[in-house]
Order: structure tokens, then sequence, then C-alpha cells
């Protein structure tokens, strides 16, 4: 893991991640409407050239199939109309025959028009070829529903404009009317020509056309189109477009040469260009064009419209389908936002909060039952949680009263003073849980007589702390009848034997010293072999072990002797030393521990117990410990006189010349001190002196040059010696620093009382310049705890 711990750096990502926040959904109905927005977007936007064709094809296509459906519909009423007046005025016209115009022919036309409103004028009359004139003539015409007789010229006139010599014929006047001309040719030649010309009114054409043909779009209500008929004859209009229709190319006076116009009839026709589209049918009677005109802006504007309507149509389901899936997931997670709430207030610690109640079978249904279950068992695992705690603080209580009870059965992890003794002992027992099964002891057996014994039962917790106190119990009770180790050994088997059905066993070495001659008698069951320290040599001790204690009750165990020498030092340790493993498996190892005791320089047991904890220590770091600590180390002192020798302590600290570095001299300087139980005030005298000489050292020096400034200390006795060493520029505080004048309150020279005090707490102070290093030499007297 990268860990970032400069400000600026920090500074930077913080704001980076302030102003890119994670965008996140708060809601499941959000998530869902977002979502369907986007898929609806995606899905219209992939179907939008689609949708288009759709419109520009099928709908155009739609259009002119309804237009010419309507075109054709028109033209057939159109044609029929035509028709009827077509059949029923020849009917009237054959009735003349070659009679003359009487009462009868009279009221025959008059019925005619009658029944025929559309007719305006009717004139009839029989042409001479012989003097080019009409010998009889006579005519009606409707105005204001009323039937009236036509003029004889207007007649004339009228019977004039039919010029062609068909028998019926259709044709266009001047004044938009249609005129429907029949000639009748007698057999006879003395019978004149009957001419008929009947003039209809058009006046129903374009309300007839333009409902039929103003075609609207149903959805939109939009109109395609506008109708028109043209007369193709006389290029004259009988229902005109628009002018913008109009204006087109198509409608221009050049439009019969279109062949369209000419060639079919009585069939609709497509006519489609860059302007747009007609649609259009040829009446054969009239040569009337009858149809509807699109232009390309009403067809753009038209498939525009259609397109508008189908998006907005897709928007409006989408808006609808998105307030149904709004409205279906807010009545879904009704159950689930209430339980929410619920484990929010379960989550702050009220385990009394009441879950919502739910019969759905779904997955919210499932999930509230299932956090029901859940309020449940974490209720009942509080409750176990809770006694189970209450039993293991009593526990943890009782254990901790036992530790007592364990630690007071074995003497008291101290150095035992030496000065009035012929032995200095100094032990450290460490257990790897509350209370352990390691165990050591030591006590006198008469007054020239020392018993030693150290063990390690077969187990670490309760068990092997209650076969530890059994132990420690019997090896007391043994002693007051034996002082043989072979036989100690042998008594406590026997007595560990009996009834040891789970097997426990101790591996106990127990030895008695001899203090008047140094004979050092010792056994062993089972356990590690002691080492001896001679003359900064470390070599085990000669032993022949016996098994552990509490295996075999007729075990033997031999007895071995040794002769100590004045100052051997006698190291006994159980395998919670040696077999310790650091992080990386490796043991510490019994190499290691001779490694130790051969490259350092001991001057009592204590030292011996500092080292070895110190290094062991370093060599496990942060790994756990898996077994039960415990040294002994013992001294021998002659108590002959020639033997004898001052106790002498040790120590030696190197700093820099910096001020900070008092914050770490002084509680070193406390800790040395305190573990030769020095008193209190002794300890803080010391503390004092130091830190005023280093003061001085710093603040007179060389500050250009880098130096280090060394301190030993060493006890002898009741005298505690302290030397200050520095390769500064020579000062000698004794004779350069002046003594201060208390006399004076507020101002003082600089460093004058420091010393001042320094020459009150100390017996004696020396000063030299040798080989490039001041040397400042302070003894102090010390008292010791008693």
């Amino acid at each position: 893991m990268v860990s970032i711990d400069h400000p600026k750096i920090t500074e930077k990502y913080r704001l980076e991640f302030t102003m890119f926040p994670k965008f996140q959904f708060r809601s499941i109905t959000h998530r869902l409407i977002f979502g369907c927005i986007v898929a609806a977007l995606l899905i219209y936007s992939l179907s939008y050239s689609q949708m288009r064709q759709v419109v520009q094809s099928g709908v155009v296509t739609w259009m002119t199939d309804v237009a010419q459906s309507r075109i054709d519909s028109v033209a057939v009423e159109i044609e029929g109309i035509l028709e009827s007046v077509q059949k029923n005025s020849e009917f009237v016209i054959d009735s003349f025959g070659s009679r003359e115009f009487d009462q009868d022919s009279i009221l025959s036309i008059h019925r005619l028009m009658a029944e025929q409103s559309i007719i305006k004028t009717f004139a009839i009359g029989r042409f001479s070829e012989v003097n080019r004139e009409y010998d009889q003539l006579f005519g009606l015409r409707r105005n204001f529903q009323t039937l009236t007789e036509l003029k004889s010229n207007d007649s004339i006139d009228l019977l004039n404009s039919c010029h062609s010599n068909s028998s019926h014929v259709w044709l266009t006047s001047k004044s938009q009317n249609l005129i429907y001309c029949h000639h009748l040719n007698s057999n006879q030649t003395k019978i004149p020509q009957l001419n008929v010309a009947i003039e209809i009114s058009l006046d129903w054409l374009e309300p007839l056309v333009i409902r039929k043909l103003n075609v609207v779009d149903k959805i939109n209500h939009f109109p395609i189109g506008e109708p028109f008929v043209i007369d193709l004859s006389k290029h004259q209009w009988l229902v005109s477009p628009s002018k913008n229709i109009r204006s087109l190319s198509w409608f221009s006076p050049e439009y019969s040469t279109v062949p369209e116009f000419k060639s079919k009839k009585n069939t609709s026709q497509i006519f489609t260009d860059s302007q747009g589209t007609l649609i259009f049918t040829i009446l054969p009677k009239t040569f009337w064009a009858l149809g509807i005109a699109i232009s390309e802006k009403q067809m753009t504007l038209f498939r525009q419209n259609y397109l508008w309507t189908i998006i907005l149509s897709m928007t409006k389901d989408m808006i609808l389908m998105c307030l149904v899936i709004f409205f279906i997931s807010r009545q879904t997670t009704k159950s689930l936002r209430a339980l929410i709430v619920s484990t929010e207030n379960i989550a702050q610690g009220n385990l009394n909060t009441i879950l919502p109640i739910t019969r759905q079978r779904d997955e919210v249904g499932r999930l509230t039952k299932a956090f029901h279950h859940m309020l449940l068992a974490l209720k009942t695992y509080i409750q176990e949680l809770q006694e189970t705690t209450a039993a293991k603080q009593k526990m943890e209580s009782e254990l901790s009263i036992a530790a007592q009870i364990q630690r007071s059965m074995i003497p008291s992890i101290k150095v035992i003073d030496g000065s009035n003794l012929d032995y200095e002992i100094s032990a450290l027992f460490q257990p790897a849980r509350l209370v352990g099964g390691d165990l050591y002891d030591f006590f006198s057996l008469g007054d020239d007589r020392l018993c030693i014994i150290i063990g390690d039962v077969a187990d670490k917790g309760v068990p092997a702390a209650l076969l530890m106190a059994r132990t420690v119990t019997l090896i007391r009770t043994v002693t007051k009848m034996t002082d043989i180790p072979q036989k100690i050994l042998q008594a406590v088997n026997h007595e560990l034997c009996i009834d040891n059905e789970e097997c426990l066993f101790v591996t106990l070495f127990c030895a008695v010293l001899d203090l008047k001659t140094g004979i050092l008698n010792y056994a062993s069951g089972g356990h590690d072999t002691p080492l001896l320290l001679r003359e900064g040599k470390v070599n085990f001790l000669e032993l022949e072990t016996g098994p552990p204690l509490g295996i075999e009750e007729d075990a033997f165990y031999p007895e071995h002797r040794y002769l100590l020498k004045p100052h051997d030092l006698i190291v006994l340790y159980t395998d919670g030393i040696t077999e310790a493993m650091n992080i990386e498996g490796e043991f510490f190892s019994s190499e290691r521990l001779i490694d130790l005791l051969r490259n350092n320089s001991f001057y009592n047991p204590a030292r011996v117990i500092y080292a070895i904890e110190y290094y062991h220590q370093q060599f496990i770091k942060e790994a756990p410990q898996s077994d039960d600590l415990t040294l002994l180390v013992l001294q021998y002192h002659p108590s002959n006189p020639f033997f004898q020798e001052i106790n002498v302590l040790q120590w030696k600290i190197t700093i820099n010349k910096e001020l900070t570095e008092l914050d770490r001299v002084k509680p070193q300087i406390g800790y040395m001190l305190q573990k030769e139980f020095i008193t209190v005030e002794s300890i803080q005298d010391t503390q004092l002196i130091v830190e005023e000489i280093l003061v001085n050292i710093i603040n007179y020096g060389d500050n250009e040059d880098p130096y280090v400034i060394d301190l030993e200390f060493e006890i002898r006795d009741k005298t505690l010696t302290i030397i200050f060493q520095d390769s500064g520029k020579p000062f000698n505080p004794l004779t350069e620093i002046d003594p201060p004048d208390l006399s004076m309150d507020d101002e003082r020279e600089e460093g004058g009382l420091g010393f001042y005090l320094v020459k009150e707490l100390a017996q004696e102070i020396d000063y030299i310049y040798r080989n490039g290093k001041n040397i400042l030499t302070i003894h102090q007297n010390i008292t010791k705890k008693m």
C-alpha cells in the first residue's frame, strides 16, 4: 500500500476529488428512470433513420393512394352526373323527331329542366342547310329558379357555339359553364337538321371537388395538397388551386405538351419532379384534368410533421413509461426504504428498533425476513457476548490473582546484594500467558549451602501453572529432608508420577552450592544444560541428564560435581530462550546465546540478564512470544578475603553535540540506575549533574566542527564515577567558569550557577586535556535501596 504524506500532493488529490466527485444514485427509482431514458434515447437514435424512411416511403405512398382513390371516386361521380344529363336530354330530343315544336315538346323540355336542376339553358332549333338559317327555334333559361323563354338571338348564339359535327359533344363556354351539344340528322333531305344546345351550370363542381378531394391527415389534421379541375382543351381553370400551386410550371400555358395530360384517360396518374407531386385523372367526356397538386414544400412539411409526431409520441410514451416505472418502483421499494430507516437505527446501536412487517415474497420480502432473523441473532449474540465477557473478565481477574500467587511462590526478580553474601543472583521470569509453567527458586540450606532450581512444565497456561506450583511446593518440602540433588529429583518425580493420568511432566535442574568450598553438586531431569562463564570463556557444564519428572516413577538421575572459582557465572535458562522464533521462522538457538555471552564483558548477573533480554527481543522483534521465558544467573563470591573483589558496574553512552540529546540521555540514566536499586534522590542528583555538564560542553564547545560526547558510568560500592569526554576546544570549567554571585536575584552569569550546583552535588571533580580530548571526571556518593 502506497502512502502519500506530502502536504502539497495530499491537497492536490483532495482538490481533484472535490472537483470531480463520483456520481452515484441515491435511489433505485432514479436509477431505473435514468436507465430507461438512456435506453430509449439509444433505441430512438438507432431507429431514427429507419423512421425517416418509413415516413418518406410509407406515409407518402399512403397519401398518394388515398388521393388516387378520392380522385377516381370524384371522376366517376362527375361522369355520372353528366351521363344522367345526357341520357335524359337525348330522350327528350329523340321525342321531337320530325315533328314541329308544339306544346307537348315544350312541356317535355320544361319537365327535363325541372328534373335536371343543373341545366341552366336549353336551346333547340332546326337548321336549314339551304337557307343557312334556323327555320324553327326555341329556347328556355333558368333564371332565379324560374324558367323563361330565351330570346332568339341568344338561342342562336348558344346553338352556334356547338360547331362540331359530332352527334353529341361536351364543351366549356367562356362563362365557365358546360354546354352539351347534340346534332340529330334526319334521313329525309327535306327536313332540316335538328341542333340542340344545353348549357349546364358548374356551380356544383367546385363544392363537390373541394368536399371530395380536400384530403386531410387524420393524425395531424394537415391538408394533403390542393384539388383542381382544368379544361385541357381551352386551358381554362374550372376549380383552381392556390396561387402558389398555380405558379408552378405544371399549369403553365405549355402544360398541354406534357404527354401524361393527353395520352392516358379515365385513369389516375402521378407526375413527380423537383417541384412536387401531381395526382390527376382525365375525364373522357369533357377532357378535364381532375386531381390534387402537392408542392415539394408541402410534401417536406408533411414528412416533418409526421416525423415530429412520431418523435413526440415516442417521447410521450417514454415519459409515461418513466412515470409508471417511478410509481411501480416507489411502491416496490416502499418496504425497502422502511427497512433502510430501521437498519440505520440498528447501526446506531438501537437494537430495539421495530423492523417493518411485509408479506411480500420477492427479494425485498426475503431481505426483510433475513433482517428480522439477523436482529434476533444479533440480540442473542450480544447477550451471549455480554455473558461471555463477564465470565472472561471474571476468569481474567482470577488468572491475575493466580499470577500474583504464582509470582509469590518464586523469589522476587531482583539483584541480590552480594556485599555481605557469598553469591549474587539475578533472574528473569516472563510467562507467554498470564500464568506460565516455568519455575525457578533459590533458598539456603543451612548457613553454608544454597539450593538452586529451574524447570519447565511441558505445557502453558493454567494446567502448567498448577503443576509448577505443585513442583515448587514439593521441592521446598523435600529439601527439608535431604540436600542431595539426585535424591531431591527422585523424590519429586515419585510424587508427580502418582495419579498423573494426563501425563504432565516437567524438566528440572537442581543444584546445591557449598559456599565455603565452591563445590557445586547438580542433577538434571531432561532440562537444558547450564552455561559457565569464566574469564571471558563460555562452556556448557558437564551434564548427563535423566528423564523429565512425572513420566517414569523409578527414573534415575545422575549427579555431577563441579568446583567453582571466584566470580564464575552460571547461566540457567529454559527452552523459551533458545527456541524462540522470529518472523522468518528462525530459532534464537543455543549457539546465538553462547556467542552473545562470549562477545560481551559482564561484571554481575544483572548485566547478563539485561544483555540476554535485550538481544533476545531484538531477534524476535514483532514475532509473538511462543513460550515462557525464564533466566537465572548465579555468580559465586567466596568469603575468603584473598578472593574478594569490589563489585564494579560499567556503562557507556555516546551522543551528538545537540541539546536535544538530553531528552534521550536522562531516561537512559534513570533506567540504568533503577536496575541497580539506586534511590530516587541519588538518581535525580545524577541526572542534574549530567544535564548541567552536557549543557556547558555544548555551549562552550566548537560549534563548527562536528564531534561526539562519550559518557562512562562506573559504580564501585557506594560511589558513582561519571567520565565526560569530548573532542571540542580545550575548556576547564573548574578555572574558566566564574563562581556565581548568589546575592543577585535577577541577573546571573550564564553557566556559573549550573556548575555551582554540580560542585555541591559531587564529592570530587577532576579535569584533564589529553590526546585532543576534554576529560571531566565526577565522583558522586550514591545511596541504594534497602
